[in-house]
C-alpha cells in the first residue's frame, strides 16, 4: 500500500478502566489487516418526472431511508420529494449503505430529463468502497498464572480517500478489541487516517474483523510466551454467562466455554496428534449486535379473507430476513407462513427504519413486527368478543378463525360480514421497539445482544514452498432460537467462507496509490477447505428478539 497521506484524523477512545493496573504488559503486538472488497453497489435507476416535480429512484440500498436524507440534502430540496424503492438487492455486507451511485444517477437525470439507469462494473466497485485495512498495536498485561489484568491498544484505520463510514468503524472496533474476556483495566484508542486509496466503509461487522483478528491472534502468542495451551488460556479468562460486557453494558448472554468445547470437540482438537507439518487453532469472534440507539417501526394488517402484510424498513439482501419477519407474523397471529406476504420497500409507505446493518434484523425489526402483530391479534379478538359476547382474553386465534375455550372455532368472515358489509374489513397493528437509553453504557445504549461465533480449523504448512492447506473447517455460532434453520446455515457458511477468502488470499494491492489488482477474476480462487463442519449452538442465555431470537441483519 502506498504510503499514505495524512488529511483527516477522527480519534475516537474509550478509557472504560484506567492505565494497566500497575502489571507490566507481558506481551506487545503490531498488527496489520489489509482490506477487502465487499461486494459493488449494483444497478440503480433514477426517474425525474416534471422540473420541480418528485424524485423518484431505484437502488439497491441497505438504508433507504438514510439514503433519501443524504440525497434530499445532496439535491438540495425536501425529503419528502424523495422517494426510494428497494427491490432486490443480492449482497450487501456494508457496501450498500449510504450514498453510493444514487447522486450521479439523479442529477444525470436531472440534466438529461429521462429516466436514467446507472450501473457500476466490478472494476468500478473496487475503487468505490473497500473494507478499512488496520494498523493495530495491542499491549496487554497478563499473570504468571495466564490470568488477563489489562489491555491497552491503539488502532488506525484507513479510511480511504472519503469518511464513508468511519467515524462508525472507528467506535466500534475501539469498543470490541478487548474480545470477550475478563479484563481489570482496558483502554482503546481509534483513529480513522484518510489516505489516496479506494474509501473504506463499514464491512461485516463495524471493525469487529479487525480487532477480534488482533486480539485472538495476540492470545495465541501469550499462550505461546506462557507455554500453556490456547484452549486453556481462553476458559481461564472467558466471561461468565450474565457478567457485563463492560461497566453499565449488558450481560453476557452466551455460555463461551460451552460453544468453544463444541468447536473444539468437532474439531478434535484435545485428541489432535503431533505432527511436524499440521496444526490446529481455535478463535472466538464476538460483537454487540442490534446497533446503538436503533429504532424500527412495523405494520401488520390482516385482510378479510386472513391473509396477512408485514411492512416493516429491512430490506432482504440474501440473509432470508423477509422470511423470518413473515414467521414471526404468522406465529403470532396463527396463520401458516405461506399466508404472510412481505410488502415492497417504498419510503412513501413503509414504516420507518434505520437500516438493515448491524445484525438487527431480527432483535429490533423482529420485535417491532412482533408488536405489531400482537396489536392487530389484539384488534381482532377485542372485535371478535364484541360478536360472541365474551372476553377477548378467552379467544385465541387459529388460522383466521375464533376459538372459545378450546371449543369449535368459528370464521372470523362470518363475523366481518354482518358487521363491514360484504366488502370486509381489514385489521391493522402497529411495532416500535428500541432499546432503552442509558448513561451508565459505554455507547449510549446498553447492547441488544451479543453476537458470538467460534471456529476451529486445522492446516498443513508445506516447508519447502510455504503453501497452506486447510483440511478441516468448522464454525458455530448462537443464534439463538433459529426461526429458519436453512437461512441460518447460510449465514454461518457464508461467513466462515468469507473469512476463510480473506485470511487465506483477499487484499488490495496499491502502488504509489493505483489499485493494481481490481479485477475480479484476478481475485478468484477455486480452492477450499476439504471438509467444513457447521454447528448449531442454540446458546443457554437469555435473548432479546422475539421469541428469543438473535439478531440475524
Amino acid at each position: 500500500m502506498a504510503a499514505p497521506e495524512r488529511l483527516l484524523r477522527v480519534p475516537v477512545r474509550h478509557r472504560l478502566r484506567g492505565g494497566l493496573g500497575g502489571v507490566r504488559p507481558r506481551l506487545r503486538g503490531h498488527l496489520r489487516l489489509l482490506p477487502d472488497e465487499p461486494l459493488p453497489p449494483g444497478a440503480l435507476r433514477h426517474r425525474r418526472r416534471r422540473p420541480g416535480d418528485r424524485v423518484e429512484l431505484w437502488s439497491s440500498t441497505q438504508n433507504p431511508f438514510p439514503l433519501r436524507k443524504e440525497l434530499a440534502r445532496v439535491l438540495a430540496t425536501d425529503e419528502s420529494r424523495i422517494r426510494v424503492h428497494v427491490p432486490f438487492v443480492g449482497g450487501g455486507f456494508g457496501a450498500k449503505n449510504n450514498c453510493k451511485t444514487e447522486p450521479v444517477a439523479a442529477l444525470l437525470s436531472r440534466m438529461a430529463g429521462r429516466p436514467v439507469r446507472y450501473c457500476l462494473t466490478t472494476e468500478e466497485a473496487f475503487l468505490t468502497l473497500s473494507q478499512h485495512a488496520a494498523l493495530l498495536r495491542v499491549r496487554t498485561g497478563v499473570k504468571t498464572d495466564g490470568t488477563f489484568v489489562a489491555r491497552d491498544s491503539e488502532i488506525l484505520l484507513d479510511a480511504g480517500a472519503y469518511t464513508d463510514g468511519s467515524p462508525l468503524v472507528a467506535e466500534k472496533a475501539c469498543y470490541r478489541i478487548p474480545g470477550p474476556y475478563r479484563w481489570e483495566h482496558v483502554r482503546s484508542t481509534c483513529s480513522a487516517v484518510m489516505t489516496t486509496t479506494t474509501p473504506a466503509g463499514p464491512y461485516r461487522g463495524f471493525g469487529a474483523t479487525q480487532a477480534t483478528w488482533a486480539s485472538e491472534s495476540q492470545v495465541d502468542m501469550i499462550a505461546r510466551r506462557l507455554g500453556m495451551d490456547p484452549y486453556e488460556l481462553r476458559v481461564k479468562n472467558l466471561k461468565g454467562l450474565g457478567e457485563p460486557f463492560m461497566p453499565g453494558d449488558s450481560g453476557i448472554d452466551s455460555d463461551l466455554v460451552e460453544g468453544l468445547d463444541a468447536v473444539a470437540e468437532e474439531l478434535g482438537y484435545h485428541e489432535r496428534p503431533a505432527h511436524p507439518h499440521r496444526g490446529m487453532g481455535l478463535a472466538i469472534g464476538f460483537k454487540d449486535g442490534g446497533g446503538v440507539n436503533k429504532p424500527a417501526q412495523a405494520r401488520v394488517k390482516v385482510t378479510a379473507t386472513g391473509e396477512v402484510y408485514v411492512n416493516a424498513g429491512s430490506v432482504e439482501m440474501g440473509q432470508g430476513i423477509s422470511t423470518a419477519l413473515c414467521q414471526v407474523a404468522a406465529e403470532v397471529l396463527g396463520v401458516p407462513a405461506e399466508r404472510v406476504t412481505y410488502a415492497a420497500v417504498d419510503t412513501d409507505t413503509t414504516p420507518w427504519d434505520q437500516g438493515t446493518n448491524a445484525s438487527s434484523g431480527m432483535v429490533v425489526t423482529g420485535r417491532a413486527v412482533q408488536l405489531a402483530a400482537e396489536d392487530a391479534r389484539d384488534r381482532v379478538l377485542a372485535f371478535a368478543a364484541s360478536r360472541l359476547g365474551c372476553a377477548p382474553e378467552a379467544l385465541e386465534l387459529v388460522d383466521w378463525g375464533v376459538r372459545k375455550d378450546g371449543g369449535e372455532t368459528v370464521p372470523l368472515p362470518s363475523l366481518v360480514a354482518p358487521v363491514f358489509g360484504g366488502t370486509g374489513y381489514e385489521f391493522t397493528g402497529e411495532g416500535f421497539f428500541k432499546a432503552p437509553n442509558s448513561t451508565e453504557a459505554p455507547l449510549e445504549s446498553p447492547c441488544v445482544f451479543w453476537e458470538t461465533g467460534w471456529a476451529g480449523a486445522e492446516v498443513e504448512v508445506d516447508p519447502d514452498t510455504g503453501k497452506v492447506t486447510v483440511l478441516k473447517l468448522v464454525a458455530s455460532g448462537d443464534v439463538g432460537r433459529a426461526v429458519n434453520k436453512l437461512v441460518c446455515r447460510g449465514q454461518d457458511e457464508g461467513s466462515a467462507l468469507m473469512g476463510y477468502a480473506q485470511a487465506l488470499f483477499e487484499e488490495m494491492r496499491y502502488d504509489n496509490g493505483v489499485l493494481v489488482n481490481g479485477e475480479a477474476l484476478e481475485r478468484a480462487d477455486g480452492r477450499g477447505p476439504a471438509r467444513a463442519v457447521r454447528l448449531d449452538h442454540p446458546g443457554t442465555g437469555p435473548r432479546a428478539g422475539p421469541v428469543r431470537l438473535q439478531g440475524r441483519r
